[in-house]
């Protein structure tokens, strides 16, 4: 079992949403976010590139209010022993303009990791 902060660059997150079959799923899982602020987790539901998932950071303490934020798949490596494959992410943005940056758009990895880091503590 991991912590819930395990290094620096990574952080206990339960990951939902909906895998390649349409079934719905909630899977627990560590973030890991490397310095250029790319992100991802390693997740036993079998997904497809390109489909949304909600990542939650878990608490120490259940005072903290926390809610899910979309991500967008960006690729997906190939399984380990374990059956775990290597989801990379890119967080999307809340926009609702639909301009450049508006829903399924990518926020920039500085705010966004500033945004976590805040999070976390």
């Amino acid at each position: 079992m991991h912590s819930l902060i395990d290094g620096p660059n990574s952080y206990r997150v339960e990951v939902s949403g909906w895998n390649v079959r349409g079934v719905f799923f909630v899977e627990k899982a560590m973030l890991h976010w490397t310095d250029t602020g790319e992100k991802s987790v390693e997740l036993i539901s079998p997904l497809r590139e390109s489909c949304m998932v909600f990542v939650r950071l878990i608490h120490a303490t259940s005072a903290k209010a926390n809610f899910p934020i979309a991500y967008r798949v960006l690729s997906i490596a190939t399984e380990d022993s374990e059956g775990r494959g290597c989801v990379h992410l890119s967080q999307m943005s809340p926009n609702i303009d639909g301009g450049e940056n508006g829903i399924g758009g990518i926020s920039p990895s500085s705010k966004s990791a500033q945004r976590l880091k805040e999070l976390s503590n």
